[in-house]
């Protein structure tokens, strides 16, 4: 999806770093994959955190603002709530959130998600089924054993950590009798990882050049990007199925007359001369009579009118919808606004974080 159509026309093209071969300078992105995916980066004098969303939800909202351009933070937000970690977890608060997609930048805190109740028939305890993203369970094993260590924590007797690809995140803590977990817990949430802090700063490119975007920003560079790429697109395939459209014009102009355009090519001297009578004699453009001369004559011969036929009113229907399409601004927004829905339609899955 980040790549399709990047054959297509759709975006620019430059030199790679040893300028050997060409590459694209931003891909085509059928969806919103800086919100989505999220992304970290560090540069000269600068740096970008941002949080990875819900891809359903995401669509939902650009799908709205290309609907209602001016739709305010607000409305938005009701399709696009607070990010959304692959780990999952429990979002504590809103004011970072709003002030993140207001204005760039805001940080919030993220909770492992946990089950209180018997971890042995005897023993009752803490088990921790998703964590902070990109906080990892040999993590939090380390710190909480340091605690246990250094007596910062009471209460703990075991920890094991039971994580695995098929059942994904589980961390067992056993705890001593006479300790209420929710007292332990609340202790780990303060001092171990189980809590932990995550701060968005949307530091994007928009045309070549840094700034700092707000939700509503950040939605509008995509869908000005998608309009320019389904623009792009458009205009690529409609020259396409013109340029094929000339070609099979010529061939039904020819294969009217089969036998004349084989005793033509076999009685002139040079390519030049065949093609010169060709032009003449069925009325072609050069570039009709040179593909007749380049296609072997056994296919020639075995061409069907009726496919031609068929191919041509095939040719000219593309072309007299993509042509309506370039002429009509709403069709277009339209258009990535179906696209957007088709992308949601197969990938979208729902919600794992939390919003407390």
């Amino acid at each position: 999806l980040m790549v399709e159509e990047a054959d297509e026309d759709t975006v620019n093209f430059g030199a790679n770093y040893d300028g050997q071969i060409m590459e694209p300078l931003v891909l085509p992105a059928a969806f919103p994959n800086l919100l989505v995916n999220g992304a970290t980066g560090i540069a000269v004098g600068m740096a970008t955190n941002m949080a990875p969303h819900n891809l359903g939800e995401v669509i939902a909202a650009s799908q709205h603002l290309i609907e209602n351009p001016n739709a305010t933070l607000k409305q938005l937000m009701k399709f696009v709530p607070a990010p959304d970690f692959p780990t999952g977890g429990t979002i504590i608060g809103k004011e970072g959130i709003l002030e993140a997609y207001s204005t760039g930048k805001g940080a919030f805190k993220v909770r492992a998600k946990v089950e209180v109740g018997k971890v042995t028939s005897r023993k009752q305890g803490i088990t921790i089924t998703e964590l902070p993203f990109n906080i990892g369970p040999e993590k939090v094993v380390e710190r909480i054993s340091d605690l246990v260590k250094s007596k910062k924590i009471q209460g703990i007797s075991d920890i094991v950590d039971l994580t695995d690809g098929q059942s994904g995140t589980r961390v067992v803590i056993e705890l001593k009798n006479g300790f209420e977990p929710e007292q332990v817990l609340e202790n780990l949430y303060k001092l171990s990882p189980l809590e932990d802090a995550f701060s968005i700063n949307a530091v994007a490119l928009v045309d070549g050049k840094p700034k700092t975007l707000g939700l509503k920003e950040l939605l509008q560079v995509f869908i000005a990007h998608r309009l320019e790429v389904v623009t792009r697109r458009s205009n690529f395939r409609k020259e396409k199925a013109a340029a094929r459209l000339n070609l099979v014009d010529g061939l039904l102009k020819a294969i009217i007359d089969i036998d004349k355009v084989v005793k033509i090519v076999r009685g002139s001297d040079d390519a030049n001369e065949a093609k010169a009578a060709l032009i003449k004699s069925f009325k072609l453009t050069d570039e009709q009579a040179t593909y007749i001369l380049d296609m072997p004559l056994r296919r020639l011969t075995k061409m069907s009118k009726i496919e031609l036929e068929t191919e041509q009113k095939e040719l000219k229907s593309t072309i007299s919808k993509l042509t309506a399409l370039l002429k009509s601004d709403e069709a277009l927004r339209k258009q990535v606004s179906d696209e957007l829905g088709e992308v949601a339609a197969k990938y979208a899955t729902a919600r794992r974080t939390v919003i407390d």
